[in-house]
């Protein structure tokens, strides 16, 4: 479930970063397809993951253009016929192309390609990335990125040797520290640049006799690198709870989840970032949807423009206390015995 909803929040935060369009103003009245002073480009961007088997590469035309961007982007095909290989300097994968619909109600050309890898990339290995076009020497990109190891999290801990088994509890209205490490293996020095913290609650709102089940996503936050030991993050208190309670909002309904000892419905992810991908995200804003330059000092695309990096995630999964359960209408939870409010 964590690496669906990330993948789905990374590729519609990163269609128009991947097929990027600049608009020059222009008073002449006729259009010009490209400016004289245009030369095409590559743009790619892709991330690593290695909690999967599967990797996508997005691989766009960069241009300019006279008339209005979005109107262009709308009836044009930026995708690019390229062969996409990726390699850990022992073994070659070769992409396999697909073709898929963008986010509806955007204004680009309606399918584009992506390249796909199957294979699981190992954490601490170095992969380059090289995209080619037939019959265009001009268009080549290379590109590279380390793979972090994925941070270890000590707290909240793991699902506890209790009997039976049960996962750490959370009070949401009070404050609690997360506290995580670069990776498992101390002794290795740590590689990412960066980190993200997302937490996740998937629930079901019920209206009459019908249950539509969602996942409320809050986050990500990103982190910075602190050093090879522990570093902490304070969860404030009703931080998460006031967030919460903002998005299950509807009077009309009921909110059920599991709350079981060993319920996966609330989750906490802490991802390490590469350094490129950490660069890439604070200076260029993954929340917006619509055209924008990429910056090239940002970019670690040699001969292009975009981003490759990886990243490395870790989860840990919590109960929530009673107060919390009350305030968020879940399960028809009665009132608890002390004192229990927003405020």
């Amino acid at each position: 479930m964590g690496l669906c909803w990330y993948i789905c929040r990374v590729w519609r935060q990163k269609y128009a970063l991947l097929s990027i369009v600049w608009a020059l103003v222009s008073c002449k009245t006729e259009v010009d397809l490209l400016a004289p002073e245009a030369r095409e480009r590559l743009v790619v961007y892709g991330i690593l993951r290695p909690d999967t088997g599967r990797q996508y590469v997005r691989v766009g035309r960069l241009f300019v253009t006279r008339e209005d961007a979005a109107a262009y982007a709308a009836r044009t095909d930026l995708n690019v016929a390229a062969i996409v290989r990726l390699t850990d300097g022992q073994t070659v994968w070769t992409a396999t192309p697909e073709t898929v619909l963008k986010v509806p109600a955007q204004p680009f050309y309606p399918v584009q390609v992506v390249y796909r890898f199957d294979m699981r990339p190992e954490p601490r290995r170095r992969y380059v990335l090289l995209v080619e076009v037939p019959d265009r020497p001009d268009l080549s990109v290379r590109a590279a990125t380390t793979v972090p190891s994925p941070p270890y999290i000590a707290r909240p801990e793991s699902l506890a040797s209790l009997n039976p088994p049960a996962y750490p509890g959370i009070d949401l209205t009070k404050r609690y520290v997360i506290q995580f490490y670069p990776q498992s293996n101390l002794s290795l020095p740590a590689l990412a640049a960066g980190y993200e913290l997302t937490f996740s609650f998937t629930y079901g709102e019920v209206v009459g006799t019908d249950t539509t089940w969602r996942t409320l996503v809050i986050g990500p936050r990103r982190l910075p690198q602190g050093g090879s030991g522990p570093q902490n993050y304070t969860l404030q208190e009703k931080e998460l709870l006031i967030t919460a309670y903002a998005n299950l909002n509807n009077p009309a309904a009921q909110y059920v989840y599991d709350a079981s000892r060993t319920s996966q419905a609330w989750q906490l992810q802490i991802t390490a970032l590469d350094t490129a991908l950490y660069n890439y995200l604070r200076v260029n804003d993954p929340a917006t949807t619509d055209f924008t330059t990429v910056k090239p000092e940002y970019t670690n695309v040699e001969g292009g423009l975009g981003v490759f990096g990886s990243a490395a995630p870790s989860r840990r999964y919590f109960r929530i206390d009673a107060c919390s359960e009350y305030l968020l209408r879940l399960n028809n939870a009665p009132p608890p015995l002390s004192s229990c409010s927003l405020e």
